[in-house]
């Protein structure tokens, strides 16, 4: 018989052995999804994304600093946003240095060699990040008048000024007015430049008397300022006024101060050249009676009975005889009607109501003075010879009148480069031959890209020969052969440097054909080194500059000049007029 005995590798080993053989193979797998595990739960090494794929590191996300945007890309997003300019702006600057060697101001300066634009816009988005704007060098050269001088070194101190109006006008449009004064009553820096000014403010309390005598002394304007008659209207005012000055000129006098002439003037009113303005007042004898006008423009004339008249143009010097007789006479004294109409009373006399005209009346009836007149853009004798008058004729002026209201000017901020090239230099004209472009420095820029020369004014105009009543011819000097000239007032009275021909032969003109394209001043303000910037701008959409710049030259029946077709963009030149 047999017997079965377990064998010690029988059934029970190999179980056993089956039990170890799975569980270390599982131990493994175990171990091997754990290594596996852990390697991929380790953060990955950059090289597994970036091998062969890297791009350039972007400038915030490193810790060098983005380099600060350059002065001209700081001022043209400043325009932009300041202003409303389009976002896509076609943008062109140039440095401009003024060379001091003309003996005196050219009507027309005259550049044949040396463009004004050596290349092309450079279309630009404001809102670009690595916008980098550089103005053209090297700097262009301009010549200037040698002796023409600053703001800050005019002497002022013989001139009293006086002035009526009220206080929302001053404090209007972050007291522009008052911004206007100070380029021709201080020297530009602040401080006084001598001339002083009584002014009236018309309805006033006492706070807002206050308030205008702060912001004016704050300004460096030596002023007086007192509240005016609320009952009177702008003629009377303007009436008790000349009394005004005639007393503070005494007043001045007692404290060792001597005024020379006294100007009553329109708020609106600015005087870009008080340095040339004395010259021409020095021709008259302080001691003695003088009535002088300074009319600007032809908006300042008027014709009555084909007689051509003005009564000064919002701006009357006087003497101080003059001032003391005028304070005497019963229709300055006695500003006010017998009785008074819609709540004012009204200064005697007929007319348009302008103090100008009534005060040249009162003094018509009541002395023999005559109105000197020291004319600015436009003399009655312009006409005989078709000149433009406007800002773009190169006449310098003495006096603007109604800037903002006939050309949407700002003479505050055009005039500041008249602190680094001479008052003469404002709005002077520069011709650039290549190209075609002419800048009226503080007013314009213009390019006329189917030609354009310039010419002397006698052989420029067209109206050499201009048939008049009778039949007449005038000649190219405004003679004719029975008188038939423009007849002017006989109370008023020029000097001879003022003569139609004298300013005919001065001239020069800008003979065009085709299209024009203008850039009108924008912006102007003063850098950290003395530089003067400039913004000239040719808005999008309709043009809204008339054919010549200025209002009263558009001829709507032209049919030989027009003005550049609209845009969908705004383009900007900036000078930059370096000391």
């Amino acid at each position: 018989m047999i017997i079965c005995r377990p064998f010690h590798g029988g059934y029970v080993g190999i179980f056993q052995l089956t039990v170890v053989l799975l569980g270390t193979c599982t131990l493994l797998a175990l171990v091997r999804h754990t290594d596996h595990y852990l390697i991929q739960a380790q953060p990955p090494s950059i090289y597994e994304y970036t091998d062969g794929k890297t791009r350039g590191a972007r400038q915030n996300e490193t810790s060098i600093a983005p380099p600060p945007p350059s002065d001209e890309t700081t001022y043209l997003r400043y325009l932009a946003r300041e202003y409303g300019l389009s976002n896509e702006i076609p943008f062109f600057a140039r440095r401009i240095q003024p060379k001091f060697d003309s003996r005196s101001r050219k009507s027309m300066t005259e550049i044949s060699q040396v463009p004004f634009m050596p290349r092309d816009f450079q279309r630009i988005r404001t809102d670009d990040e690595r916008l980098d704007l550089r103005a053209e060098r090297p700097p262009l050269r301009l010549s200037v008048a040698q002796r023409s001088p600053r703001p800050d070194g005019v002497n002022a101190s013989a001139l009293l000024f006086g002035i009526s109006t009220s206080y929302d006008r001053l404090v209007y449009g972050n007291a522009s007015l008052m911004a206007d004064w100070a380029r021709w009553l201080t020297g530009g820096e602040g401080t006084s430049n001598g001339a002083g000014l009584v002014l009236t403010l018309h309805r006033a309390s006492g706070a807002e008397v206050e308030s205008i005598s702060s912001r004016l002394r704050e300004a460096g304007i030596d002023a007086v300022v007192l509240p005016a008659d609320g009952t009177h209207d702008s003629a009377a005012r303007y009436l008790d006024l000349a009394g005004l000055l005639a007393r503070r000129k005494d007043e001045l006098l007692n404290e060792g101060l001597q005024k020379k002439f006294l100007a009553l003037v329109d708020d609106d009113v600015f005087f870009p050249s008080l340095g040339k303005l004395l010259e021409r007042l020095g021709k008259f004898d302080a001691r003695k009676k003088a009535y002088i006008g300074l009319p600007s423009e032809r908006s300042d004339w008027t014709v009555e009975n084909n007689v051509t008249l003005t009564y000064g143009g919002g701006a009357v010097i006087f003497t101080p005889p003059m001032a003391d007789a005028v304070a005497q006479l019963p229709c300055v004294n006695k500003t006010a009607a017998a009785s008074p109409r819609d709540g004012e009373y009204h200064a005697e006399g007929s007319g348009t109501g302008q103090w100008d005209e009534r005060l040249y009346t009162c003094i018509a009836e009541h002395t023999d003075e005559k109105l000197h007149i020291l004319p600015s853009l436009y003399t009655p004798g312009d006409d005989l010879y078709g000149l433009r008058t406007g800002y773009e004729g190169g006449v310098p002026p003495l006096a603007l009148h109604h800037y903002k209201h006939r050309r949407r000017f700002d003479p505050g901020k055009a005039h500041l480069v008249a602190s680094l090239c001479g008052e003469a230099c404002f709005l002077q004209r520069f011709f650039f031959r290549r190209g075609g472009w002419v800048l009226v420095n503080g007013y314009s820029v213009s390019q006329y890209p189917d030609g354009v020369d310039v010419l002397p004014a006698a052989k420029g105009i067209s109206i050499l020969l201009q048939k008049q009543d009778g039949g007449a011819a005038t000649d190219a000097n405004g003679d004719t052969k029975n008188e038939n000239r423009i007849k002017v007032g006989d109370r008023l009275s020029f000097d001879k440097q003022d003569d139609a021909r004298k300013r005919v032969d001065a001239r020069k003109v800008v003979s065009w054909a085709g299209a024009k394209r203008t850039w009108r001043l924008l912006d102007s303000r003063r850098g950290a080194a003395g530089e003067v910037w400039q913004a000239y701008v040719k808005r999008r959409g309709s043009s809204s500059v008339p054919l010549y710049g200025d209002e009263d030259d558009w001829v709507p029946e032209d049919t030989v000049h027009t003005q550049d077709g609209p845009s969908d963009v705004d383009s900007v030149i900036v000078l930059i007029w370096e000391p």
